[in-house]
């Protein structure tokens, strides 16, 4: 009897020891796209929408200048960003607001209210000013009516250069580090510390200028306006207080010297519990982020394969 061995074929898709099995469809990988870098395109586009808005806004014929003095109060508090447009000095009426260099210093910007209209020019004043401007304008000291006050606009484009610069340097020195976990680390300290030396810089938030102080025999009276974004109250040593908003003028009264023949004033700010969680939550943004978006998954290390398997 002859021994007949079988012998069976193997199909080109059968599993060969040692060769992973091919794959019935082709793995798509699945691309995540990072907050952080939504957040960079959303940032960068608003601002380039913002500078063609004002690159528009200019070639019309529009100005824009920050207000950087109290005078006009509330209507336009220190940190306003204005918008001018030009104007002819016949279609301008007392009432209205105006932009303008005043023929006796022709180097100075000023923004304040028309009191006066008609001939031989414009009277102007400050809201909060005692007195009107020694000066009358003509058409060519007039830069333009006021068209548009935006209160904290001003600080955010002083801060703008500021915060462009320092930026692109925390973003260039934080690509040296390898690790995503790591370099997202340091790009959240790095930004934090940008924001704080920003309002160290420019102190946007609370500020206090005294206008006029009387003396009498009792003590002193002193008329304050508070110059920062935030509610503030202000107090006299062993006197009274006042609450002040943006612009806001109020008086203090002294009733006594203080130590070394100076009176004493101080503020402090005055958010009500609302207020006081909004604050908090915006100093907390770099904690909500970490905690809500989270930081990049470090990699695990990789499993050695068993080359008998």
């Amino acid at each position: 009897m002859t021994d007949v061995t079988r012998i069976e074929a193997v199909t080109p898709t059968a599993e060969i020891s040692g060769a992973p099995a091919p794959l019935d469809h082709p793995t798509r990988l699945r691309r995540t796209v990072r907050p952080s870098t939504v957040a960079l395109w959303v940032g960068t586009l608003v601002v380039l929408a913002i500078v063609a808005a004002a690159l528009v806004f200019q070639a019309h014929g529009g100005r824009w200048f920050v207000v950087q003095t109290p005078s006009m109060g509330t209507a336009a508090p220190v940190g306003t960003l204005v918008l001018t447009v030009p104007t002819p000095i016949s279609d301008i009426r007392v009432g209205d607001v105006v932009t303008f260099r005043p023929p006796t210093e022709r180097g100075v910007v000023y923004t304040h209210r028309v009191v006066t209209a008609g001939a031989p020019g414009l009277g102007t004043r400050g809201d909060i000013n005692g007195a009107t401007d020694p000066w009358t304008l003509a058409q060519g000291d007039l830069i333009g009516r006021v068209s548009l006050a935006l209160p904290v606009a001003g600080w955010v484009a002083r801060a703008f250069p500021i915060l462009l610069v320092g930026t692109a340097f925390v973003l260039f020195a934080t690509r040296l580090i390898a690790a995503p976990a790591r370099r997202v680390s340091f790009r959240i300290l790095g930004f934090s510390m940008l924001a704080s030396l920003t309002v160290y810089v420019l102190r946007p938030l609370v500020g206090l200028v005294v206008l006029t102080t009387s003396v009498s025999g009792a003590g002193a009276t002193a008329q304050v306006v508070s110059t920062g974004i935030l509610p503030i109250r202000v107090s006299a040593k062993g006197g009274s207080s006042v609450d002040l908003v943006a612009g806001q003028v109020g008086s203090v009264t002294v009733p006594s010297l203080a130590d070394l023949g100076h009176y004493s004033l101080s503020s402090a700010l005055n958010l009500t519990v609302p207020e006081w969680f909004v604050f908090a939550a915006v100093c907390s943004i770099p904690l909500l982020w970490c905690f809500v978006v989270g930081l990049p998954a470090t990699p695990g290390p990789v499993a050695d394969e068993d080359p008998t398997a």
